[in-house]
């Protein structure tokens, strides 16, 4: 859908950042400054008319006024979306959150009283004048911008369906405002009690459940009930219930991992949903699923908890093998796809070998080759299969990092292989405090009901950790042979057929270890030069570009993307090094680290010929 951005340029341009990041992937975002064979006036209002949407940012300057016209361009454009019946969205920054210096008092481009006037029209609440919200600060402003557009979604009108009827049938009476949409998971559990509640209403262990003993005290119950209680009454209550009752299971002796019988098997699937649904609803207490966008980083560092705050946010269901604490739905991408978007062995097909390693959860193999078409269809009959749809996870670090790449594997996985998608961040450091209590919350209601080990769980992330660090100290291997029987060493056969999938499993050359020193060297020279005014912002940049080059040599696999992605974090160090009084000693620490990275790294070598 194409979205129209409207504000002055030079004193709004975080802001225009902000918004365009907001919604990346999600909306064409149309602005008017870029070169057009229509003179100013006309190129702006016929970009306006060609969207759908219109969004206007407004601060202290009116703008530039055409020879001829009484208002600036941004104020014609607004006409202009209030004349075409666009959907309008008009944000304004409180005044004391605007520098003196981008006002037009400061700057004498413009009377005030013209900005003033505009902004008092904004704010008139005039009939056809969209109201208007006000901001103080970019961040400030992506929230509103997103709630607002999830808010037009919303309330989009749906076309009824009309049945057939006899021409004597009487008029219905006007309908009560629809129920919102049942979620994924709770359509998972309504399913289960529907399907099964000729089982269920049987069985004694479901029946006199602490979750529903008052529904039976009352009158007999039925799944709807059920299903109301869970959906309806207070999500804590049922969280313990069910955790009571896989504890009294545990204390007569029952595995979680096996049932009595089949009848037994169907009770406990029914509590294990009605658990997730509860766990759902009180996640949605604490996350502002419309604050955030799509490829936003979850808060949660637990995997299972994890994927409950993302199904929240992203509207996808969960479900479990008896004794599995992890969703059978859910696929960690350890590797995640090399190049998004990028045609040929680094696009698609590789990405479908990957993605295919990791849904059937074992090892990818370099030299595979599906057509992408063939695991659409293998998801499809996968997500029918368990009832919701399939989703991978990575971590938020390294190049995806950035929201710029997340956004784009994102939209890549949706649109080619029908995949859901979320990212994680590792380590509670980064959790803020009411992510910290969610997380200890769930884990001890579900301990019981997914079989939780919270020490286990402490020793397996130990043990992980333990494992990384000792591989990335590991000496790297020197001439690894690959499965076209040929020692890749030369730029010929790096760019051999073959050579880039095989590439992703060569530990590159020279001493790991000897490299992640060069770099610590090259950070103990950033770090050594005295501190200037200005410094501050181009040693930060600097570090981040090393972490960046760290992440990838650190990691087991490495493709081409990943080469040009160091060679630009190297390029990065080397430019901002020319703005500090010791440059030229960090320039000559990086000397190594370049001939290394070229000497065993054929595709690192490949960028230079």
């Amino acid at each position: 859908m194409r979205l129209y951005l409207s504000s002055t340029l030079s004193d709004l341009e975080d802001e225009r950042r902000a918004v365009k990041e907001v919604l990346s992937g999600q909306y064409t975002v149309v602005e008017s400054y870029e070169a057009d064979s229509r003179s100013l006036e006309p190129s702006c209002v016929g970009d306006v008319a060609s969207c759908a949407i219109y969004i206007g940012i407004v601060g202290l300057r009116y703008g530039f006024v055409p020879p001829g016209q009484g208002k600036s361009i941004t104020e014609l454009e607004f006409d202009a979306a209030l004349a075409k019946g666009l959907s309008c969205f008009v944000f304004v920054r409180e005044v004391d959150a605007i520098p003196a210096s981008r006002t037009d008092l400061y700057t004498k481009e413009n009377d005030p009283a013209r900005i003033e006037a505009f902004r008092a029209r904004l704010s008139s609440g005039a009939s056809g004048i969209p109201r208007a919200a006000l901001f103080s600060s970019a961040d400030d402003l992506k929230v509103k911008v997103l709630r607002a557009l999830q808010r037009q979604h919303a309330s989009a009108p749906v076309e009824p369906v009309v049945e057939p009827s006899s021409p004597a049938a009487p008029k219905p009476a006007a309908a009560a405002a629809a129920p919102p949409p049942l979620t994924e998971l709770q359509k998972l559990l309504k399913s289960h009690l529907q399907d099964n509640w000729a089982t269920l209403h049987t069985q004694p262990a479901f029946t006199r459940a602490d979750l529903f003993l008052d529904l039976e005290r009352a009158m007999p119950l039925s799944a709807e009930r059920v299903f109301a209680v869970v959906c309806d009454g207070p999500p804590l209550e049922v969280l313990l219930g069910a955790r009571e009752f896989f504890e009294a299971r545990v204390a007569k002796g029952f595995s979680h991992a096996g049932s009595v019988s089949e009848a037994d098997g169907i009770v406990c699937s029914a509590i294990v949903r009605c658990a997730l649904v509860a766990a759902e609803r009180y996640v949605r207490t604490k996350v502002d699923a419309a604050a955030h966008r799509d490829h936003d980083p979850v808060a949660s560092s637990d995997h299972l908890v994890a994927c409950i705050e993302a199904a929240v946010r992203l509207g996808f269901g969960l479900c479990f093998s008896p004794g599995s604490p992890q969703p059978e739905n859910v696929f960690r991408l350890v590797h995640p796809v090399p190049e998004p978007g990028v045609r040929g062995e680094e696009g698609a097909a590789l990405s479908a070998a990957e993605l295919l390693a990791t849904i059937e959860r074992r090892e990818f193999q370099a030299g595979q080759d599906y057509d992408p078409d063939y695991l659409r269809t293998f998801v499809r009959r996968r997500a029918s299969k368990l009832g919701t749809a399939l989703v991978v996870s990575t971590d938020a670090a390294g190049r995806f990092e950035s929201a710029e790449r997340r956004a784009e594997l994102l939209k890549d996985l949706r649109e080619h292989f029908d995949l859901r998608t979320f990212f994680q961040r590792r380590g509670e450091d980064a959790m803020p405090p009411w992510a910290r209590q969610m997380q200890d919350s769930l884990l001890h209601a579900l301990g019981p009901v997914l079989d939780i080990s919270l020490h286990k769980a402490a020793i397996t992330e130990k043990e992980m950790a333990q494992r990384e660090s000792e591989r990335a100290a590991a000496s790297a291997v020197t001439n690894v042979t690959i499965n076209f029987n040929d020692t890749v060493g030369t730029v010929v056969q790096a760019n051999a057929a073959g050579a880039q999938a095989a590439g992703r499993d060569i530990v590159i050359g020279l001493s790991g270890t000897e490299l992640l020193q060069a770099l610590a060297v090259v950070q103990r020279a950033i770090d050594a030069g005295a501190a200037q005014p200005g410094d501050t912002e181009q040693r930060r940049l600097m570090a981040q570009e090393l972490d960046e080059v760290r992440t990838v040599l650190q990691g087991e696999g490495r493709s081409a993307s990943d080469a040009k992605l160091v060679k630009r974090c190297l390029d990065g160090v080397e430019k901002s090094a020319s703005a500090l009084s010791n440059g030229r000693t960090i320039v000559e620490t990086l000397a190594p680290v370049w001939a290394g990275l070229k000497q065993s790294w054929p595709a690192f070598l490949a960028l230079f010929n």
